[in-house]
């Protein structure tokens, strides 16, 4: 969880506040027309150069920054399945309130988190933090923060809160201002194909500091402002992807983010629209223990695939991951952590001096239900 700092409204752009009206700042870029994505940041597979392994790299996906090198800044098409996260980059700031949510003294609707109205300030959320007794007499209003919205009323710790009054921000520090926040669920999404996936609420954050000055600390992954986005599960893989934004989610004047084509946000773009910025993300692979065509291999040592992504386990079987000639033993599978299987043989191991072939079959399927795209075989001969 993030703590939100109690400060006025002169510094709530720099510092995330949510719950203030007070938009002006010296981080407000470029305010006129729709707010435009600038740049995104993320991390991507790539091959290294003269060999056939892999590494990984973040880079601007879209967008660049004059002093970035060519190999920064391209359009991703083998995003990182596992592992990654997104820096969208805006060219000004968004409404904070439609981004992020604070933490209330218990549930208030299916949650303990609940929105900050517009045009409520940090006065506002000090009123509604005050203690329970006071609560039902300082936080009322339009500007009430974490009102009771369960028909059957609300509790904290042994009380019934009754719906339409107040539950309280969570302050557990008696500061005035709410301890953590999180983002909204569904305010951003990144849409692929028909799979939206899941973010990382509590890790997901709307960072209104920065502009395009590269810091010292953090270099191009402090540029701001910015929407900090980290997938809960990974991404799919070998699907094209996008962002989208809740209909609500506009900058001061009410407009929609879209995104212009290549970054450049002198050329501008039509509110909503995000056309321009797709990436594509990595084929399911496995790295395989013993490597391919590997001679000598104790036939006692299990057989190890390693995934670069989270694997549904119920495609774990023996008709989806296959070895032949039939081994003399019996042979088992075992997953850990979801990307690893093994698969081990009973005393006293494989036949000798024999070459064995595992097939793992496109029956096999990461945890969004993408298929690997074509069989992956390994071969290796056991030692005599």
């Amino acid at each position: 969880m993030k703590t939100v700092l109690n400060v006025v409204c002169a510094f709530a752009a720099t510092l995330a506040v949510v719950g203030c009206t007070d938009y002006e700042s010296e981080t407000d870029l470029r305010p006129e027309g729709p707010p435009m994505i600038q740049q995104v940041r993320m991390k991507e597979t790539y091959v290294n150069p003269g060999s056939t392994s892999t590494s990984e790299r973040r880079v601007f996906a879209f967008g660049t920054h004059p002093t970035a090198e060519e190999s920064d800044a391209h359009p991703v098409t083998t995003a990182t399945a596992t592992g990654n996260g997104f820096r969208v980059i805006m060219d000004e700031l968004l409404v904070g309130n439609y981004l992020e949510e604070i933490a209330c003294r218990g549930p208030v609707d299916a949650d303990s988190f609940a929105r900050v109205p517009r045009g409520a300030t940090p006065d506002d959320v000090a009123r509604c933090s005050a203690a329970q007794d006071v609560l039902p007499r300082t936080c009322q209003g339009e500007f009430a923060i974490c009102v009771c919205d369960n028909d059957a009323g609300c509790t904290v710790d042994a009380a019934t809160i009754a719906k339409g009054a107040p539950v309280g921000v969570l302050d557990l520090n008696q500061d005035g201002a709410a301890d953590q926040t999180q983002m909204i669920d569904g305010a951003v999404i990144v849409q692929c194909g028909s799979i939206a996936v899941p973010m990382d609420l509590d890790s997901s954050y709307w960072n209104p500091s920065g502009n395009q000055q590269v810091p010292a600390m953090g270099g191009f992954d402090a540029l701001g402002p910015a929407l900090v986005l980290v997938p809960q599960l990974g991404l799919p893989t070998n699907i094209e992807c996008q962002l989208q934004f809740a209909a609500d989610v506009v900058d001061k004047q009410g407009l929609s983010p879209c995104a212009p084509t290549g970054g450049d946000i002198d050329a501008g773009c039509t509110a909503g629209d995000l056309s321009s910025f797709k990436f594509r993300v990595e084929p399911m692979a496995f790295n395989t223990d013993p490597m391919n065509n590997a001679m000598g291999v104790n036939r006692t040592s299990p057989v190890t695939l390693l995934a670069n992504t989270q694997l549904d386990l119920t495609t774990i079987t023996a008709t989806n991951i296959t070895i032949s000639p039939t081994p003399p033993v019996a042979v088992t599978f075992t997953t850990m952590m979801n990307k690893t299987v093994t698969m081990a043989f009973a005393p006293p191991g494989l036949a000798a001096a024999t070459t064995y072939t595992v097939t793992i079959t496109t029956g096999v399927k990461d945890r969004f239900g993408q298929s690997l795209p074509a069989p992956r075989v390994l071969t290796f001969t056991t030692a005599n």
